[in-house]
C-alpha cells in the first residue's frame, strides 16, 4: 500500500508540473492536433515514469551499520525499569489507501451510469446508417446532441432545424477519434480524483475537440456566423452526458473566440521541440530520490539522552519485556539490584533486543538484555573479552566502549569456548590497517583502545572480500 501511495504522490507532483507548462505554453496556439497529441504525452507520462527510478543527479550516500549504540548517563536523580508500554497509533497508511479505495469506486460507479444511461439511449433510439458507415441515432429524450463511438445521437426537435451543421460536428469527433481520447482520460481521473489538475487536463482535452470538430465544420463551407448563433441557440435546456463528446459545452465563449482567432504562425512549432524535452528531464529529476543509504540491517536499538531529573528508563519502539536480563559489570543481577545503583556510580547503559541479545547471552536473553556499565575509581568497568557471533544475515556490533588498565583483551566464539584458530581467524583492522593472520589483539595497550566494532557474515566480506569471510575486527585508537 505505502509503495502505490507514494506512486500517487510523485504523479501528482508531476501533474502539477505538466499543467502548469501546458497552460503556459501550447493553449494560446492553433496547433490543436498538436496540443492533442501533447496533452496524451503528458498524461504517459504522468502515469508511467513515476513507476522508475534516475539517478541523473549525484546523490550523497549514507552507508549505516548495525551497531549496539551505548546510552550514557552522567546525572540521574532515580531510575527505574519501565516494562512494555504500547502507544496507539492511527494506521495512517491504511486510511488514506482505504480513502482513496472509495473515491476510486466512486468515480467508476459514476463512469459506468454514465455509460449505461448512454447505451440505453443508443438502443431504444431510431438508427439510421450513413454514407460513411456512421449510425445516426435519433432519440425523442431531451438531451443535447452528442457522439460516442461511431454512434451520432440526435433529438428529434433538431433534425428539422439545422440538423446538417450538428452532424457534421459530431462526424467530425468520430473521424478523429475522440472517444477513444475520453477512454483514457476517465480513467485517468478516476485513478487521480483527487487530484483537481487531473480533472482540469481532462477539460483541456474536451476544449481541445470541440476546435478540432469546429475548425474541419468550418472548413467544408459553413457560415461561421449562423454556426456561431447555432452553438448559442443550442447551449441551453438539454442534458448532457460527460463521457461523451458533446454539441454544447459550457466554455462556448472560448470556442467563439477560437474561431475568431489568426492562426498561428507555424514558425512558432519550434518552441514545441523544446518544451517537450524539457519536460521530460524536469520530470525525471523530480524522479530521483533524495537519499540513497545503504544499511546493513535494522538493530532495533534505541539511544535515549536523558537531561538530569527523576526519570525512568523506557525503550520506545524497542520495548523489552517485563523480565529482560539485566548484566552489570559482567555479571548478572536482579531486576532489584539493577534498580537499586546509583545514578553517579554508571559509566554507560547499553540496550540489546531480539536475535541480538540471543546470540550473545542465548535463551537467558530472550527478554531483552541491558547491559550496565559501571565508574570503578573514575574509570569504567572491565569487559574482557570479544564474543564474535555467526550469523545468516551479518550484520555490525559495537561491544566495547570503554576498558580499563586492568582490562585485557581475548576472543571466544559464541557457540563455545573455544578460541579462535587460524583457519577461522578474523581479519583485524587497526587505525584502517589490516592486521597479519599471527597478530594477537592481546598485545594492543587498552588505555590505548577508543572503540572495537565486530562485522559477521556478509558485512565482512562487502567491505573487505574473502578475507572478511569468518568475521571482521575494527579496532580504533584513541588520537
Amino acid at each position: 500500500m505505502e509503495p502505490f501511495l507514494y506512486y500517487l504522490l510523485r504523479a501528482s507532483v508531476l501533474t502539477v508540473l505538466f499543467y502548469g507548462l501546458y497552460r503556459f505554453f501550447f493553449v494560446h496556439y492553433t496547433f490543436h492536433a498538436i496540443n492533442r497529441f501533447s496533452l496524451l504525452l503528458m498524461t504517459l507520462m504522468i502515469s508511467v515514469l513515476p513507476l522508475f527510478r534516475y539517478n541523473l543527479l549525484p546523490l550523497q550516500v549514507s552507508n549505516a551499520e548495525n551497531s549496539i549504540s551505548p546510552l550514557n548517563y552522567a546525572v540521574l536523580s532515580d531510575m527505574s525499569w519501565v516494562g512494555d508500554q504500547s502507544t496507539f497509533e492511527l494506521p495512517w497508511v491504511e486510511i488514506l489507501f482505504l480513502l482513496f479505495v472509495t473515491g476510486f469506486l466512486f468515480t467508476v460507479v459514476r463512469y459506468m451510469i454514465g455509460l449505461g444511461q448512454i447505451v440505453a439511449i443508443i438502443r431504444r433510439s431510431e438508427k439510421q446508417t450513413l454514407a460513411d458507415h456512421t449510425i445516426l441515432c435519433v432519440t425523442d429524450k431531451p438531451v443535447s446532441p452528442f457522439s460516442w463511438m461511431r454512434y451520432v445521437v440526435i433529438t428529434r426537435a433538431d433534425l428539422p432545424d439545422s440538423h446538417e451543421a450538428i452532424i457534421r460536428h459530431e462526424k467530425a469527433h468520430i473521424q478523429l477519434h475522440h472517444s477513444f481520447d475520453m477512454i483514457l482520460f476517465d480513467f485517468f481521473t478516476a485513478v487521480f480524483w483527487f487530484n483537481p489538475l487531473s480533472w482540469l487536463l481532462r477539460g483541456e482535452m474536451q476544449s481541445l475537440h470541440e476546435y478540432q470538430a469546429d475548425k474541419q465544420v468550418l472548413s467544408q463551407g459553413v457560415d461561421t456566423k449562423q454556426y456561431q448563433l447555432l452553438l448559442i441557440r443550442k447551449s441551453a435546456g438539454e442534458f448532457k452526458f460527460g463521457l461523451a463528446n458533446n454539441f454544447r459545452q459550457r466554455d462556448l465563449h472560448k470556442r467563439i473566440k477560437m474561431m475568431k482567432k489568426s492562426k498561428t504562425h507555424r514558425q512558432m512549432r519550434w518552441i514545441y521541440t523544446l518544451v517537450l524535452p524539457g519536460l521530460f528531464l524536469g520530470m525525471t529529476v523530480l524522479s530521483v530520490p533524495t537519499l540513497n543509504a545503504t544499511v546493513v540491517e535494522d538493530s532495533k536499538d534505541v539511544t535515549l539522552p536523558v537531561d538530569s531529573g527523576k526519570v525512568q528508563l523506557q525503550i520506545v519502539g524497542a520495548s523489552l519485556k517485563d523480565n529482560p536480563l539485566v548484566i552489570v559489570d559482567g555479571q548478572k543481577v536482579t531486576t532489584e539490584a539493577y534498580n537499586e545503583l546509583k545514578p553517579d556510580e554508571i559509566e554507560s547503559i547499553s540496550v540489546l533486543k531480539d536475535e541480538y541479545a540471543t546470540e550473545v547471552y542465548g535463551e537467558e536473553g530472550h527478554d531483552g538484555v541491558v547491559v550496565i556499565k559501571t565508574k570503578k575509581n573514575g574509570v569504567a568497568g572491565e569487559v574482557p573479552e570479544i564474543i564474535l557471533t555467526d550469523t545468516a544475515s551479518g550484520g555490525a556490533k559495537v561491544l566495547i566502549d570503554a576498558i580499563n588498565e586492568r582490562s585485557s583483551l581475548r576472543m571466544r566464539h559464541s557457540s563455545g569456548n573455544q578460541p579462535y584458530s587460524s583457519e577461522n581467524q578474523p581479519l583485524i583492522i587497526v587505525d584502517e590497517k589490516k592486521m597479519t593472520k599471527d597478530f594477537q589483539i592481546s598485545t594492543i595497550d587498552p588505555q590505548e583502545i577508543e572503540s572495537i566494532s565486530v562485522l559477521k557474515g556478509k558485512s565482512g566480506v562487502d567491505l573487505y572480500g574473502e578475507e572478511g569471510k569468518e568475521g571482521v575486527i575494527i579496532i580504533t585508537k584513541k588520537k
